[in-house]
C-alpha cells in the first residue's frame, strides 16, 4: 500500500508539471505564433491530464488514509497487546493517563505523519528533483540563481528541528501529565466529593494544563518564528527570478512561453521549502510521539516465561516457599530468607502489622513478582518453570476491592471461564451466597454492573468476586481480607461463602479482621519479612507477644474475638 501511495504521488507530481508545460506551449505557439490548429490539441492534453490528476489524487488520499489508519490500528494493537504482558512492577512504576496518553494523542501524532507527513514528504523530495531538473533544462543561469536559496533554507530548517526537538519530547510529556491528572481525578471522584477537595482537585488539574500550555506555548513561539520565515526565503527567491528572468525574456534569452513555464515550475517548487516548516513539525511531533510509544513496546516484562516452560502438574495445591527474599525496585526490601510451608487442603492466615510482608507474600505464589532469591513452588513445580496461564488458572483471588468490569454479572463471573455454561454461573454465584442478589437485579445475571461495579454494594461485589474465584475451580484460594469493607452482618454471610468455597481447597487468607481467622487451621504472624511465630490460636497467644498484641486490639469490637479453635 505504501508503494502505492508513493506511485500515485509520483504520477500526480508528473501530471501536475505537465500542465505549465502546455501553458508554455499555448503562450508560444498558439498566443505568439499563431498556430490555432495546435490550440485543441493542447486543450485535450490539458484535460487529459487534469482527468488523470484528479484520479491519482484521489487514489493517493485513499491509499494514504489506508496507510494511515492501518498504522494506527497495528500500533495500538500492539501497544495494548505489549502492556498486557508486562508485568506488575511495570504498572507499579508506570501510572495509567500515561499509558493511555501514548496510546491516544501520541498514537495520533505518530499515525498523522506516517499516514499523509511522510506521503508529502516523498512528494516534496520527488518535486525537488523533478522540476530542478526542468528548471537547470529550460535556463541554466536562471535554475542557479533560483536554487540559491536551497542551502540557507537547509540551514533554517536544520536548526529549528534542533531548537523544537526537546521541546515537542516535553510537550507530549506534559500532555500525558495531563492526561494522567484527568484519570486520576475521575478515578477518585468519590474520594474527592467525600473530602470536599473539588475545588483542591480542580486548582492541580488547572495547574498541569497550565504547565502543558506554557511549554506548548514554548513550542508555537519557535514555529511563529521559524515556519515564517522558511516561507519567506522562496518568496524572496521568486522576486529575484521575476527580476532576472524578466531581464532575460525581454533580452530575447528566454521566450515569453519558456519564462511563464519556468516561473510557473518554480511557484511549484516553492511549495515544498513552504511545507518545509510544517513537515519538520510533524516529523518532530511523530519522533516524540514515537519514543514514548516504543518506551512501552520495549519494555521488557519482569517476569517471563522460560522457553521450555511446562503446564503445572496435577496436585492438591501444596504450597512452598524455600529460603525466599524479595525487594521492591526502590531497593526497599520486604521478605528475608523466608520458609513457608502451606500442606494442601488447609487454611492458613497471614497476620502481622502493615508492612510485614503478607500481601507480596501471596503475590509470589502466582508469580506476579520473583524473588530476589529462594524459590516457589506448587505442588512440588518451581513457578519460574511453569506456563503463566497454568499457573494463573489454578489460583483464585480474591482481593479487598474487587475490580468488575462494565458489563454483565454473568461475563464478570465467567471472566476466568469464558466458556462457562448458564448452569456453572449460576452455581459458582450460590456456592459464594450471591445468587439471591442477583436475582434480585432488574436483569437477573443480565444485569449491566456500573463502571467498576459501584452500582453494587461492597458485600455484593465481593460475593461476585468469589464466584469468579471459584469458577473456574482454583486449586489455591488467595483472599486478601475480603472481608473488610463490609459490616459485620455482610461479613457473616462472606464468610459463610467463603467456608464453602474454600472446603478441599488449599487457602491462604490476608487478615487484619480478627474475627476472619476463625475460618484459618493455622495462623502464621510475619513481623518485618520474616515469619516471627506460627501455629494454631492457643499456642501463639501463649508464646508470641506480637501475636497478643495483634489480638489483644481486636478485643474492643466483639464480634472480633477469636475462638479457642
Amino acid at each position: 500500500m505504501v508503494i502505492l501511495t508513493a506511485l500515485s504521488a509520483a504520477g500526480l507530481m508528473a501530471c501536475t508539471v505537465t500542465l505549465p508545460y502546455l501553458t508554455g506551449r499555448v503562450i508560444d505557439d498558439v498566443l505568439r505564433g499563431g498556430d490555432r490548429g495546435a490550440l485543441t490539441s493542447l486543450l485535450v492534453a490539458a484535460a487529459v491530464v487534469i482527468a488523470v490528476r484528479f484520479t491519482l489524487g484521489m487514489l493517493r488520499r485513499l491509499w494514504a488514509g489506508r496507510v494511515s489508519l492501518g498504522v494506527e490500528f497495528d500500533l495500538r494493537d500492539t501497544v495494548f497487546g505489549h502492556a498486557s504482558r508486562l508485568s506488575f512492577a511495570y504498572f507499579d512504576r508506570m501510572p495509567v493517563g500515561q499509558l493511555m496518553s501514548r496510546a491516544t494523542s501520541d498514537l495520533q501524532t505518530v499515525r498523522f505523519f506516517l499516514g499523509y507527513g511522510l506521503v508529502f514528504l516523498f512528494m516534496s523530495l520527488f518535486t525537488l528533483i523533478l522540476i530542478t531538473g526542468l528548471l537547470l533544462w529550460l535556463n541554466l543561469k536562471l535554475a542557479l540563481v533560483a536554487l540559491l536559496v536551497g542551502p540557507a533554507l537547509l540551514v533554517v530548517a536544520v536548526r529549528y528541528s534542533r531548537r523544537t526537538a526537546p521541546v515537542r519530547i516535553d510537550v507530549q510529556q506534559k500532555v500525558g501529565e495531563v492526561t494522567q491528572a484527568a484519570e486520576e481525578s475521575m478515578v477518585g471522584i468519590r474520594v474527592v466529593k467525600a473530602f470536599g477537595r473539588e475545588r483542591e482537585r480542580t486548582d492541580r488539574f488547572a495547574g498541569t494544563a497550565r504547565r502543558a500550555f506554557e511549554r506548548s506555548m514554548d513550542a508555537n513561539r519557535l514555529e511563529s518564528f521559524y515556519q515564517p520565515l522558511m516561507g519567506f526565503l522562496p518568496s524572496a527567491g521568486l522576486a529575484v527570478i521575476l527580476l532576472y528572468g524578466g531581464s532575460l525574456t525581454i533580452n530575447g534569452e528566454l521566450t515569453l512561453g519558456e519564462f511563464v513555464q519556468f516561473y510557473l515550475y518554480l511557484t511549484l517548487l516553492m511549495g515544498p521549502f513552504r511545507s518545509a516548516g510544517m513537515l519538520v513539525g510533524q516529523a518532530q511531533r511523530a519522533v516524540a510521539g514515537g519514543e514514548r510509544i516504543f518506551e512501552i513496546v520495549d519494555a521488557v516484562p519482569d517476569v517471563r516465561e522460560a522457553e521450555d516452560a511446562g503446564p503445572l502438574p496435577d496436585g492438591p495445591g501444596e504450597v512452598r516457599m524455600e529460603g525466599v527474599s524479595f525487594g521492591y525496585g526502590d531497593g526497599r526490601p520486604v521478605l528475608h530468607d523466608l520458609d513457608l510451608v502451606i500442606p494442601a487442603g488447609t487454611t492458613v492466615a497471614l497476620i502481622g502489622p502493615t508492612g510485614s510482608g503478607k500481601t507480596t507474600l501471596t503475590e509470589l505464589i502466582p508469580r506476579y513478582y520473583d524473588p530476589d532469591g529462594g524459590r516457589v513452588l506448587v505442588d512440588g513445580a518451581d513457578v519460574a518453570t511453569l506456563r503463566l496461564n497454568s499457573l494463573r488458572r489454578a489460583i483464585g483471588v480474591v482481593s479487598q476491592e474487587p475490580f468488575l468490569f462494565s458489563t454483565t454479572v454473568r461475563e464478570n463471573i465467567a471472566y476466568g471461564r469464558p466458556d462457562a455454561t448458564d448452569d456453572e454461573v449460576r452455581a459458582a454465584a450460590r456456592l459464594a451466597r450471591a445468587d439471591g442478589f442477583i436475582e434480585a437485579l432488574p436483569g437477573g445475571y443480565d444485569t449491566v454492573v456500573g463502571e467498576r461495579g459501584y452500582t453494587l454494594s461492597g458485600g455484593q461485589r465481593q460475593r461476585l468476586a468469589i464466584a469468579r474465584a471459584v469458577i473456574t475451580n482454583p486449586r489455591i484460594l488467595i483472599l486478601d481480607e475480603a472481608t473488610a469493607s463490609v459490616d459485620a452482618g455482610t461479613e457473616r454471610e462472606i464468610q459463610d461463602a467463603l467456608r464453602a468455597v474454600m472446603a478441599n481447597r488449599t487457602t491462604v487468607i490476608i487478615a487484619h479482621r480478627l474475627s476472619t481467622i476463625r475460618l484459618a487451621d493455622e495462623l502464621v504472624v510475619l513481623d518485618g519479612g520474616r515469619i516471627a511465630a506460627r501455629g494454631t490460636h492457643a499456642e501463639l497467644y501463649a508464646a508470641s507477644p506480637l501475636y497478643r498484641d495483634i489480638h489483644d486490639g481486636g478485643l474492643a469490637r466483639p464480634d472480633l474475638v477469636l475462638g479457642e479453635s
